[in-house]
């Protein structure tokens, strides 16, 4: 079904999304990562800015045991300058091919305190599915240190992709939901397509009517889809693969309900989705 805007209904969001920060982190990372910020930015006519940040021991304060780690860090994954050297280079040759204005930033250091400060320039953070250290504690500031939307670029795959056309959202009642929804209608607002997803267990409550008034107060419409909770697959994974077999091109989650430490020891709904999922995602706290 097709999401549809109102002249009476509530409009938060629809003028805030000014400013699009792609966090480079990873050099593995940089292309998917501004593309998907590329994509994000484009319909709302936003500045489109690029920051790199990686751990510099040079420059952070750390215990003697944190520095021992970056420098085994160093025979996997070359020096931290080497790093940034090769970040600045791959921005480099896709800005030259990409036909739009990026600012560049370069902030090494302590991780948390300069993803924090670029997020008080950004209304939406992007950031690559972290592959080694640096990307991890990235992504982890972003999403419990920016109070920003989140969004994660999928890992690189060959041709264009498309973005924003059918968006899915994973509903399961709560304030992490709302937020996710709420800071994602400039994007819901253009979507051709809006599916709410939400996983029950059998004879459970269904939650998709909830999510359906939420959206209409917001005049947006939207397929709702009911899934059975399957105990052979994760709720992530449920997620993920019905998101596949409706074809959408994006998808929006309240992050970490339960915290990245309990989820990271006993499993979740948003460490499965980081994990394997082949689409961007909004991820919102």
């Amino acid at each position: 079904m097709t999401g549809t805007t109102s002249t009476e209904a509530k409009r938060p969001g629809s003028d805030e999304v000014r400013t699009v920060t792609a966090l480079l982190t990873e050099p593995e990372s940089v292309v998917t990562c501004l593309e998907c910020a590329k994509a994000a930015a484009s319909p709302l006519k936003a500045v489109l800015r690029a920051a790199h940040v990686g751990f510099d021991p040079a420059t952070a304060a750390v215990s003697a045991e944190e520095l021992d780690i970056q420098f085994l860090r160093d025979r996997e994954e070359g020096s931290a300058d080497l790093r940034a050297d090769r970040i600045r280079r791959t921005f480099e040759a896709w800005v030259a091919s990409a036909g739009v204005p990026v600012s560049w930033e370069d902030d090494p250091g302590d991780i948390a305190r300069n993803v924090a400060e670029e997020a008080t320039e950004s209304d939406l953070l992007v950031i690559g599915r972290p592959l080694h250290l640096d990307g991890r504690d990235a992504l982890h500031a972003a999403l419990f240190r920016s109070q920003k939307l989140v969004l994660l670029a999928p890992p690189p795959r060959p041709g264009r992709r498309p973005f924003g056309r059918h968006m899915v959202i994973g509903w399961k009642p709560g304030e992490h939901a709302i937020r996710a929804i709420e800071a994602t209608l400039p994007w819901l607002r253009r979507a051709e397509t809006i599916s709410v997803l939400s996983i029950a267990k059998a004879g459970g409550d269904s939650y998709g009517p909830s999510a359906k008034d939420l959206l209409a107060r917001f005049g947006l419409s939207a397929a709702v889809w009911v899934l059975e909770r399957n105990d052979q697959q994760t709720v992530g994974n449920q997620l993920l693969r019905k998101c596949a077999e409706i074809g959408a091109d994006s998808l929006v989650i309240g992050a970490y309900h339960h915290g990245a430490f309990w989820e990271s020891i006993l499993g979740g709904v948003t460490r499965d989705v980081i994990a394997g999922a082949s689409i961007p995602v909004f991820l919102k706290r």
